[in-house]
């Protein structure tokens, strides 16, 4: 049926013969809506039936298939299905590889199949298929190795691993990321001839990104090794190489392991080599040398430097990506644990809370970002329950998260642990040996602009302060 009906489609759209009023729907559009109308009535008759409708999806280009998973989320009865052909890898690429144009209508989709009874984590389930994919892939290829017919489809494969691997990362499922990634540096080295430096080093930085992020140390310890190699043998003269991101990730994992004298080094090297270019990618690595240098001073205690960079880092990443982005949210979420750390509740509240609606906007809120957000407000609310008297609301969002985390990451054992000690703080009431004073910073709009020069200055005059203090501490 659907094949026809597009068959249709097309010799109507090249004839060049219009018989219908300018205001009514079009082909397409009346093709889509009969679609997904016939699997709603054949839903209920048949199940059989209606599967075999949707298994002609596979067979749909991305311009036609996107029109008709968006008119699906309209229907709550097509949650179910609408989650199965979302989680199905050969499927949902055929809309990642960038032959839909419109990426929110995607993210819509997986919004609304997440909100599917009993079975939020969609990405999750995608991403393990994927994998499955994957290894049967890594098989054959290995069994058939130096065969040159397969090395475009393999480097196609990598490709398209690393950008899914990265997006399970910004969406908050930094392990699934992490394993997506970790088969695509399997599949890397099957390439004949090797991979280009450039590729080799981009599939090491996003690895090492998801495996911090999803506290993997023992294994991002391992890809460390790797990289620091890498470095060594490319040396530093090898300007068309993205060495930036490779400082960048070096430097958050010795600030994840609190080595801060190598997170300071690699830190600094990040920063020397970033540069303030009107690409979109060097703009981003200002955001995130920022983000890492503030953090930094920050476990020094340096909050007056910490709370300018991240500032900064905010006015920049809402100038470049907009109030409505993930990339904005991150900048947003560190953000709030910097005013955290300096003990700033108020403004931290505020920046996890816009954090929070901003990330509903993006995954829904049946997403891990959900989880840790809703858990950094149980604290601030609890640290400012001490001054406020009201401990029910702080309650409320450690409640929240523990509920989200059971449905979306049960087997997450420390994150589940970590929100019950929130939530036995709370319920323990005040603690009578916090000091109920607040710190009250400048705010992220009281600052101006600084280009990346001014913040250089800015940061290595100081940063000769952070050795002098050192020095006088040894003496």
């Amino acid at each position: 049926m659907i094949s026809e009906l597009f068959q249709t489609m097309h010799k109507a759209r090249f004839s060049g013969i219009r018989i219908v009023p300018e205001n009514s729907p079009s082909l397409q559009q009346t093709c889509v809506r009969a679609f997904v109308e016939s699997v709603r009535r054949t839903r209920t008759q048949q199940q059989q039936c209606s599967e075999e409708r949707l298994m002609q999806l596979q067979f749909l280009p991305a311009p036609l298939l996107t029109p008709i998973l968006d008119r699906m989320c309209r229907y709550p009865e097509l949650r179910g299905m609408l989650r199965d052909e979302l989680t199905d890898p050969v499927l949902f690429m055929k809309l990642f590889n960038g032959y839909a144009p419109d990426y929110d209508t995607l993210e819509k989709c997986l919004r609304e199949a997440a909100r599917t009874a009993g079975r939020p984590a969609v990405l999750r389930d995608l991403a393990h298929n994927y994998c499955d994919m994957l290894r049967t892939e890594l098989r054959v290829a290995s069994l058939r190795k130096g065969e040159t017919r397969d090395q475009p489809r393999i480097r196609a494969r990598v490709l398209e691993s690393l950008r899914f691997g990265d997006y399970l990362y910004e969406a908050g499922w930094c392990r699934c990321g992490a394993e997506v990634l970790a088969l695509a540096q399997d599949l890397l080295g099957l390439l004949v001839p090797p991979a280009t430096r450039a590729l080799q080093l981009e599939c090491l930085v996003r690895l090492l990104r998801a495996q911090i992020g999803a506290c993997l140390t023992a294994r991002a310890s391992h890809t460390v090794q790797r990289l620091h190699a890498f470095l060594q043998q490319v040396g530093e003269s090898a300007p068309q190489l993205p060495l930036v991101k490779a400082y960048l990730q070096l430097g958050s994992y010795y600030y994840h392991v609190q080595d801060y004298d190598r997170c300071h080094q690699w830190a600094l090297r990040a920063l020397a080599s970033a540069a303030d270019g009107d690409d979109a990618p060097a703009k981003g690595d200002v955001i995130d040398v920022l983000q890492l240098i503030a953090l930094f001073c920050v476990a020094k205690e340096r909050h007056d430097l910490a709370n300018m960079l991240i500032s900064q880092a905010v006015q920049r990443a809402r100038t470049e990506y907009g109030g409505l982005h993930r990339k904005y949210a991150d900048v947003l979420q560190q953000y709030g644990f910097v005013l955290l750390r300096m003990n700033a509740i108020l403004p931290a509240i505020t920046a996890f809370t816009e954090c929070l609606d901003v990330t509903g906007r993006v995954y829904g809120l049946l997403s891990p970002h959900a989880v840790v957000l809703e858990g950094y407000l149980a604290h601030c609310l609890y640290l400012r329950s001490h001054t406020t008297g009201r401990f029910d609301m702080a309650l409320r969002h450690a409640e929240t998260a523990l509920e989200l985390a059971s449905q979306l990451m049960p087997a997450s054992r420390r994150v589940r642990e970590q929100l019950e000690r929130t939530r036995d703080l709370i319920l323990r009431g005040p603690d009578q040996r916090r000091d109920t004073k607040e710190s009250q910073p400048s705010r992220e709009r009281d600052y101006h602009p600084f280009t990346l020069r001014e913040i250089k200055e800015k940061f290595f005059e100081l940063d000769s302060s952070f050795e002098r203090d050192g020095l006088a501490c040894s003496g």
